[in-house]
């Protein structure tokens, strides 16, 4: 018997078959362009192996393509039955079960769909009935489909801005891939929401998978290793058709608003964070704190966090030689000048508590323990697979408990290191959540998620910030997004001007921004004490901002803008995120005399435009908003206040001309 269910909104349709042969997906259809996207109505919509078995969602006899055989595979799967429900946010979700007799599990496929978003999400999840199970080679969603033909499509990867092959592997480097058909001018966006390197994808459309989206079968091969009464739930795809140009942000935007609703809810709606890394480094003390609460206060900010540099090595201790009061001076003062107070704490290696727990250690494939970078420090790395992850949450508790954190910047590389220079995983034997190196990057991950969990049941108004050190990948991702709910995304920074400049820092994040909700991120740690601290600052506004300087040596001019940029920021976020998102004409690589920018709003239309001079020659810019909503409003300068014009959501998205003032490099208009 065959039976077709049927995933829809007035965008979108999906459709899915359970028959004799398996599950397959019969249809994807773009209803706005009333096109189908399905090329192969029976590809399969998952594989993966058990117990050495391999399991497909669908199967008949075909022929190999290298040697001409005939492949069966045998399918172990049966319908047990199929359901909707109502997700958390106003979702629909359909979960068709399977069972396998053979190796007595349960298998559920899972589908999401939100009426206002023209795609959906999809994950397994699996049930451990009886003997133990090895699971692996995983494909979570496997898709044949395309606006029109591959063969008029490119594909596109890092958040959709560089071309890709026609046909390729991607294996931890990219996390979204945008299918698109310049003659229709339609496509769409295929994520994975995998950690790091565990992320894959094989696109061969001319091969029955077509777009297979799962975990890494190379250097971070995953495996799950179930007990009986375990439940494994998969990482989650995430595909969503559009109608526009390549570059339309209506489609960014709306794959944007997918990606959220699938994060964790965040009390912050992107005002800034002031950090003391740069320039102190480890270099701080009270006294000179108790300066910077009150100038961050004096500006406005939202975060007071304080960097590495406040414990000794015994146990975390607080430095008394810095910190005669303890920090709990500090913190007290931040929270009585209304900021947030955070914190910083590694959690990648026995920095803090050298040559402790050595059973926690991470091990080498020679049995030796992973040492830290370089080791010049002589620092060893934990293992987060194992106790620590108990350990690290007891302690995070403790520390929230007696400052009143509210923000954690959790650092250093154990799972693996994005500079490069750490193997992957954990090689011993004798850890407590994981079986060896063969699980060992899957399942720290997810004890990672454990811990933050665990924290957060205790204290449910904390952010938790994974540093992109700790997710050990250079660019942030939806990952790191799920984990954190504010993500420290580089270090990238103003402090020397003659290594790096905004408008560098600019461009990289335009890249991370392009796709992912941008008040997720913080993106790069800007540094407020040179001449150009007005264009700096409103470059961290491509994210939340993160900023750090000496606030002290900030001068009186600049420290009166930035006080306006920060009041006017501060108003718009009040109600909601500036959760809409357009980049604006770019300065890429090999260009001269371009300007940029960026327009970041929220729904309603209230937000703001910053655009950056450069070398440009002319006097005025045009930028056009083209996904800008109705309405009227006001124009006002960001800076001084001044009401630049009355202008509707029509001319706006038909085009606002700017003209640069004098001696500025930039400029920055609230809307109202």
């Amino acid at each position: 018997m065959t039976e077709t269910l049927r995933l829809e909104n007035d965008l979108f349709l999906r459709e899915i078959v359970l028959g004799a042969g398996g599950v397959y997906t019969s249809s994807i259809y773009n209803k706005v362009t009333k096109r189908e996207y399905n090329k192969r109505d029976d590809a399969g919509e998952f594989n993966f192996c058990v117990n050495g078995d391999q399991i497909a969602s669908y199967s008949k006899p075909e022929v190999h393509i290298l040697d001409g055989s005939v492949v069966d595979v045998k399918q172990m799967l049966e319908p047990v039955g199929h359901e909707f429900s109502a997700g958390s946010k106003g979702s629909q979700v359909l979960k068709v079960s399977l069972r396998c007799e053979k190796h007595d599990f349960i298998l559920r496929v899972c589908y999401e769909i939100y009426p206002d978003l023209a795609g959906c999400s999809k994950w397994l999840e699996i049930d451990c009935l009886g003997e133990d199970l090895h699971v692996g080679k995983m494909f979570f969603e496997r898709l044949h489909t395309c606006p029109g033909e591959y063969a008029d499509s490119d594909f596109f990867g890092q958040q959709g801005m560089v071309a890709k092959p026609p046909m390729f592997a991607a294996c931890g480097d990219d996390d979204i891939i945008q299918l698109h058909n310049a003659k229709l001018d339609e496509g769409m966006f295929i994520a994975n929401g995998a950690c790091g390197p565990l992320r894959y994808f094989m696109v061969y459309p001319h091969w029955g998978h077509g777009i297979a989206c799962g975990y890494s079968m190379s250097a971070a091969d995953f495996n799950k290793f179930m007990k009986k009464g375990e439940k494994f739930v998969s990482d989650k795809a995430y595909s969503l058709l559009y109608k526009g140009e390549r570059q339309n942000s209506a489609a960014a935007n709306a794959f944007r608003e997918m990606i959220r609703r699938d994060l964790p809810d965040c009390p912050d709606n992107g005002r800034v964070m002031y950090c003391t890394w740069l320039p102190f480094l480890k270099n701080i003390n009270e006294e000179l704190l108790l300066k910077l609460v009150d100038r961050a206060a004096e500006f406005g900010f939202n975060h007071f966090v304080v960097d590495d540099g406040w414990f000794t090595d015994n146990n975390w201790e607080v430095d008394h030689e810095k910190f005669p009061d303890g920090l709990e001076v500090i913190a007290e003062k931040v929270h009585a000048a209304g900021m947030k107070f955070g914190l910083w704490l590694n959690i990648g290696n026995d920095y803090g508590q050298a040559d402790s727990r050595p059973e926690d250690n991470a091990s080498d494939f020679h049995g030796i323990v992973k040492p830290f970078g370089f080791s010049t420090r002589g620092l060893k790395t934990r293992c987060f697979a194992s106790k620590h992850r108990d350990l690290m949450a007891v302690k995070l508790k403790e520390l929230a408990k007696q400052y009143g954190v509210d923000y954690f910047k959790l650092d250093f590389s154990n799972i693996l290191s994005p500079y490069g220079m750490m193997p992957y995983g954990c090689h011993s034997h004798d850890h407590a959540y994981h079986e060896d190196y063969s699980d060992a990057v899957f399942e720290q991950y997810q004890s990672m998620m454990n811990m933050r969990e665990t924290v957060k049941k205790s204290f449910p108004d904390l952010i938790i910030d994974f540093s992109f050190e700790v997710f050990g990948t250079e660019r942030p991702s939806i990952a790191a997004l799920r984990y954190s709910e504010l993500h420290h995304a580089s270090n990238m920074n103003t402090l020397h001007p003659e290594f790096t400049r905004a408008d560098h820092i600019r461009r990289t994040l335009y890249e991370y921004g392009n796709i992912l909700p941008n008040e997720r991120l913080l993106g790069s740690l800007i540094c407020l004490q040179n001449e150009n601290d007005v264009e700096n600052l409103l470059t961290a506004f491509v994210g939340t901002p993160l900023v750090a300087g000496d606030l002290t040596k900030i001068s009186p001019k600049n420290a009166e803008l930035l006080k306006n940029i920060v009041k006017n920021l501060n108003a718009l976020v009040e109600e909601s995120p500036l959760s809409e998102y357009e980049l604006l004409k770019y300065k890429a690589a090999g260009e001269t005399e371009q300007w940029d920018g960026f327009a970041r709003y929220a729904k309603s239309g209230r937000g703001m435009i910053c655009v950056f001079r450069n070398d440009y020659p002319k006097s005025i810019v045009k930028v056009v908003l083209s996904d800008f909503p109705d309405g009227e409003f006001n124009l006002t300068d960001m800076t001084t206040g001044e009401l630049i014009k009355k202008s509707s959501g029509k001319e706006l998205r038909a085009g606002l001309e700017l003209a640069w003032e004098a001696g500025t490099s930039c400029r920055a208009i609230v809307i109202e």
